[in-house]
């Protein structure tokens, strides 16, 4: 991983900044290595088949496609950790970002925190590809193993906040939640 790459920042100790990350400032040079180490499909090569998931509701077909044709298929864990905690889980996330099994991630700082009076920070796990499951669900597993997270995560596709499909402006492809997976 290149120097810049690296921020030994931790939420605790950190002033002025609203979040830290890692591996997401040169994701697309991390990209290549992450989706070898751990065998997921590559975003820019994902066509989609009407027929997958035949199952799913036809909004979420419909938003799959659109994700696919504009090469959208980012998304992400959130974790909600304590501030007693958040620096410990951090390191964790870190070092799992240094061993390429996690794309990349980001945290809230306490400063931004205590300036929103959150109880919790949050961090952010990201995902090059949210239709190829089973990295996905290695992943949630993988926090919650490594991370000793016992309270259930949520993962979100980016293409919902880019659609917005929970406003009234999404309104057509309104989603009764915004949660893709979860464990």
């Amino acid at each position: 991983m290149t120097e810049s790459n690296i921020d030994d920042a931790l939420p605790s100790d950190t002033e002025g900044r609203e979040w830290i990350m890692n591996g997401l400032k040169k994701s697309g040079e991390r990209l290549e290595e992450y989706l070898e180490k751990n065998q997921v499909q590559d975003p820019e090569k994902v066509r989609f088949e009407p027929d997958q998931n035949s199952d799913r509701d036809p909004k979420v077909k419909k938003i799959d496609k659109r994700a696919v044709e504009d090469g959208y298929l980012s998304g992400k864990w959130e974790l909600f950790v304590c501030p007693d905690k958040v620096d410990e889980v951090w390191m964790k996330i870190k070092e799992l970002i240094s061993e390429y099994k996690i794309w990349g991630g980001q945290v809230t700082t306490d400063w931004i925190r205590e300036k929103r009076d959150l109880e919790e920070h949050t961090i952010r796990v990201y995902t090059p590809n949210y239709l190829d499951e089973a990295d996905v669900l290695r992943v949630g597993n993988l926090l919650k193993k490594r991370c000793d997270i016992e309270k259930e995560i949520c993962y979100k596709p980016d293409i919902y906040n880019v659609l917005q499909v929970y406003s009234d402006e999404g309104e057509d492809i309104k989603l009764p939640e915004e949660i893709r997976y979860r464990i």
